[in-house]
């Protein structure tokens, strides 16, 4: 099964299931995230995944209001 069959079958059952803006990327996305709050070395990840750059990997890794929050907060 190539990427694109199984994009294409996670679209159409999220369609079926009426969940919006949802795709193979989000895995990717909440997968590099969860490794990098659970401490896991940026360089891991990106060979993990795949990634090409440590800047591709950046633009997957998702940051929280409330971590920018306490991030200031530890100032």
């Amino acid at each position: 099964m190539t990427r694109q069959a199984c994009d294409l079958a996670l679209r159409k059952a999220c369609n079926r299931l009426g969940l919006r803006g949802y795709s193979t990327h989000s895995n990717r996305r909440t997968w590099a995230t969860r490794l990098d709050k659970a401490g896991v070395r940026l360089k891991a990840i990106q060979d993990l995944g795949g990634w090409s750059s440590m800047a591709a990997l950046q633009r997957y890794l998702e940051v929280s209001e409330e971590e920018k929050v306490e991030a200031i907060a530890s100032l």
